[in-house]
């Protein structure tokens, strides 16, 4: 054979449409595993003591998370329009490289602006995956004309994360016994697994992209959709955000809430543990039990479900009603999965990741709104009380949401 006919052979291989959907096949698997390691955190049920260890106080640690999600709030959609026009697998690029350059910088930081300029990065990097992830997954599998195993396959991504973030964080508890500082710089190897897995992926086909020069018009095109035209669209992200923010709101109440119920510090890095687990399982299944309820039904249960979990918490103070809060990680798992499923089928591939970023957006936005109140009320008042607040507003506000469901025919 000549090497002419050589190179020819390798190029009719290249070009085979079966080799491609076999290198696509193995985005999932890949995905999988992005997931794991980027739920490897060792220091999540000991960050607050961390950050308590090198000098700051409640106000500054609040004052991290604000900024936190105020940069999400602004990088969301132009990360996802990013991912939209330049490709999914430069944006996990981008998010696990600044993923590294953050954890090592907190690992070695000593001061609050040592820990502002790795938030900062953190933000970067899930600003930069935000969205990203779950439409790399989508559009991979309907190039394998396999979307319709979308909520199941990403039901088990997302499950297989929230079981890292468990697995870490029990260990986790036991290396912080040695050094509070080492449950940081034991999750850089990990974060640095993640650059090599995302290079081997390969970029699914999209059948349409964003010209370069039209951005800004496209992106005003987009946000036009989302608000004018499309408004079952728009009440479903409202709706999201509503979930997210109310449902995240009680995760800097956990560990005061878990001391006034007489649990010992010994068994935090447990109970966070066990969240995961609840979480993890919740999004697996999410699919099934979408299946059994329907549509309606999934969407009515959520906002209920989360209400109820505060209203609980704030009314009964024992040394298990943490056990509350596994509603709270229920919905963690469960509307990930259903919400972000309902979205894609109302949008096309090519703006897929920026509608799902302007959905993590508003989530974010109504986030940064409601923490600063929740930790105001539990400083001026009690914790109790503004868990009552929290689940009362949440009620309100989500019963209302729901009835324009209902006239827009949602329900």
């Amino acid at each position: 054979m000549t090497k002419k006919q050589t190179l020819l052979k390798l190029l009719v291989y290249l070009r085979n449409p079966m080799n491609k959907r076999t290198s696509l096949e193995k985005n999932i698997p890949k995905l999988y595993f992005f997931q794991i390691l980027k739920g490897v955190m060792f220091s999540v049920p000991v960050m607050v003591l961390f950050w308590q260890d090198n000098g700051l106080n409640l106000t500054q640690i609040m004052l991290l998370q604000s900024i936190f999600a105020i940069l999400m709030v602004i990088l969301e959609v132009p990360t996802g329009y990013f991912a939209d026009l330049y490709g999914r697998k430069k944006s996990l690029f981008i998010s696990a490289i600044t993923l590294v350059l953050g954890i090592s910088i907190y690992s070695l930081g000593y001061n609050f602006t040592h820990f502002l300029v790795a938030e900062m990065l953190w933000g970067i990097s899930m600003a930069f995956s935000s969205g990203t992830t779950s439409a790399f997954m989508y559009d991979t599998l309907k190039n394998l004309n396999r979307e319709a195993e979308y909520k199941k396959i990403w039901g088990k991504a997302t499950s297989y994360g929230l079981l890292s973030l468990a697995i870490t964080g029990i260990i986790g508890g036991f290396i912080a016994q040695i050094g509070l500082r080492y449950t940081l710089f034991l999750s850089i190897p990990f974060f640095i697994l993640m650059i090599p897995t995302v290079l081997s992926m390969i970029e699914p086909e999209r059948h349409k992209r964003i010209i370069k020069k039209g951005y800004k018009r496209e992106l005003l095109k987009i946000i036009k959709t989302i608000l004018v035209e499309n408004k079952k669209l728009k009440w479903i992200i409202i709706y999201s955000g509503i979930i997210f923010a109310f449902n995240q709101s009680a995760l800097w109440l956990y560990q005061p809430y878990f001391e006034i119920s007489g649990l010992n510090v010994i068994y935090f890095g447990v109970v966070f543990a066990s969240f995961h687990i609840v979480s993890a399982i919740s999004s697996k299944y999410a699919h099934k039990v979408e299946e059994k309820l329907g549509k309606k039904y999934s969407l009515i249960m959520m906002i209920f479900l989360i209400a109820l979990s505060y209203l609980l918490m704030s009314n009964f103070i024992f040394l298990f009603s943490f056990s509350f809060c596994f509603i709270q990680q229920f919905i963690r798992g469960f509307k990930n999965i259903v919400i972000t499923d309902y979205i894609n089928k109302l949008v096309e591939s090519d703006i897929r990741a920026t509608i799902l970023s302007v959905e993590s957006l508003i989530s974010r936005l109504l986030y940064a709104i409601i923490v600063p109140i929740v930790g105001y009320i539990a400083d001026i008042y009690t914790v109790q009380q503004s868990l009552w607040v929290l689940g009362i507003t949440s009620l309100v506000i989500g019963i209302f949401i729901l009835l324009f469901f209902r006239k827009l025919k949602v329900l």
